[in-house]
C-alpha cells in the first residue's frame, strides 16, 4: 500500500502525531517514520518545531501515545535544543509519574532525561525529591537518568547510593548506575559496594562485584591510588564459595585486582582452579598469575584450555580471563602464551597473538 508521503501529500508534525493513536498498526508505523525523519533531518527551526510537538503532546495529561513519544525521543532527539529543556524535563517528569514498574518506557524515559541534563544541567533541580518518589518506578528512573549522566553526576552520587537501601528493582539500578560512575569518586562508592558485596547476594551482589572490579582495574590503569578495602579479601573468599558460577567466577577475578593476598586467599584460588566452570578455574588462574604467587599449576591450567585439543568453551574461557588481565601482570605468562600461540588456530590464534603484542 502506498503511504500519502509517496504520493507527495506532506502532513506536518501535528498531524502525524494524531495518528501515533491509530487502530491501524500500518499508519501508527509510518507516523512513527515521518516523525523521526522531521525530527532528525531538515532545517533548524523544523526541527524544533517538530521536537516541541512532541514534547506538548507528551506532557497532555490525556495522551495514549507516550511510549512511542519517548522511543522517538530517546532514538532521534540530539541535541536537545535548549530553549525546550525545560519544557521536556516538565513532560518526562509527568509521564512518569503514571507509568508502571515494568513498562518499557521507562528505559526511553530516563534516556531522554540524561539527554537533557547533559545540555542543560541546572535542570538537574528538577529531580528534587523526584528519589524519593512514593512509586518505585520513578526511584528506578532517576537512578537510571543519574547512571547516564558522565561526570555531571558527581553531585547526585549520595541520592544514587541512598537507593541502594531501596526495594529490589530500584537498588538493582542503582548499582547498575553505580558501575559506570564508581570512579568519580571512589573513596565514597568503593566502601559502599563492598557493603553489598558483604550483605547481599543473588544479582545484587553479582553487580557488586563487577562494579568493584571495574572500579578498581580503572583505578590501577589510570595510576590512581585504591581507597583502603581492609575487608575485601574475606568477603571475597566467602563469595568464592557461592553456587552461582559467575559471582566465583567475579570473586576470582577481583582477588586478581585487590593487591598482595594472604596465603589462605591463594590457597582458595588454587583450589577453584579445579572449579567445575572453566571461566572460575581460568580467572582463578590468571588471578594467581597477576598476584606474583608461584604460578606454575596456573599456566597449566591455562595451557591446557587453549591448546588445539581443547574444547571451544575451554579456549573462550581462558581468552576471556587473560585479555581482562592488565597486560603488565601477565610477564611470567609470556612463554606459555607464545608456545599456545603457535600450534591454535582461528580466533583463539588471533587473540594469543594479539594479547602477545601487549605484553612487555
Amino acid at each position: 500500500m502506498s503511504s500519502e508521503r509517496n504520493r507527495g501529500r506532506v502532513r506536518t508534525a501535528e498531524e502525524w502525531l494524531g495518528r501515533l493513536s491509530s487502530r491501524d498498526a500500518g499508519a501508527r508505523e509510518e507516523a512513527m517514520s515521518a516523525l523521526e525523519e522531521l525530527l532528525v533531518s531538515g532545517a533548524p527551526e523544523s526541527r524544533e518545531r517538530t521536537a516541541r510537538a512532541l514534547l506538548e503532546e507528551l506532557g497532555r495529561p490525556g495522551t495514549t501515545a507516550a511510549e512511542p513519544l519517548l522511543f522517538l525521543l530517546q532514538r532521534g532527539w540530539w541535541p536537545p535544543q535548549e530553549g525546550l529543556t525545560g519544557l521536556a524535563v516538565q513532560s518526562v517528569l509527568a509521564v512518569l509519574a503514571r507509568m508502571e514498574a515494568e513498562s518499557p518506557a521507562l528505559e526511553n524515559a530516563a534516556g531522554v532525561l540524561a539527554g537533557v541534563f547533559r545540555v542543560d544541567a541546572s535542570r538537574l533541580d528538577a529531580l528534587d525529591g523526584m528519589f524519593r518518589h512514593p512509586k518505585a518506578a520513578v526511584r528506578g528512573a532517576m537512578a537510571r537518568v543519574v547512571g547516564r549522566l558522565g561526570t555531571a553526576a558527581a553531585s547526585e552520587l549520595p541520592r544514587l547510593l541512598e537507593l541502594l537501601e531501596d526495594e529490589e528493582p530500584v537498588a538493582l539500578s542503582a548499582l547498575e548506575s553505580l558501575a559506570a560512575l564508581a570512579p568519580l569518586a571512589p573513596e565514597i562508592t568503593a566502601p559502599r559496594l563492598l557493603k553489598e558485596v558483604r550483605a547481599t547476594d543473588g544479582a545484587r551482589l553479582y553487580l557488586a562485584l563487577v562494579s568493584l572490579r571495574g572500579l578498581l582495574e580503572e583505578l590501577h590503569g589510570e595510576g590512581r591510588p585504591a581507597p583502603s578495602l581492609p575487608d575485601l579479601e574475606p568477603a571475597l573468599l566467602r563469595t568464592l564459595s557461592a553456587p552461582e558460577a559467575p559471582i566465583r567466577q567475579e570473586a576470582a577475578a577481583l582477588l586478581g585486582v585487590s593487591g598482595p593476598l594472604s596465603p589462605e586467599a591463594l590457597a582458595a584460588l588454587r583450589e577453584h582452579l579445579r572449579d567445575e566452570s572453566p571461566h572460575v578455574a581460568a580467572r582463578s588462574a590468571v588471578a594467581l598469575v597477576r598476584s606474583g604467587a608461584p604460578a606454575a599449576e596456573a599456566l597449566f591450567l591455562l595451557k591446557g584450555q587453549l591448546g588445539p585439543a581443547a574444547s571451544r568453551e575451554l579456549q573462550e574461557a581462558a581468552v576471556a580471563a587473560l585479555e581482562e588481565a592488565d597486560p603488565a601482570q601477565l610477564g611470567r605468562a609470556k612463554g606459555m602464551l607464545e608456545t599456545v600461540a603457535r600450534d591454535a588456530a582461528g580466533l583463539t590464534r588471533e587473540a594469543l597473538f594479539e594479547l602477545l603484542g601487549q605484553l612487555p
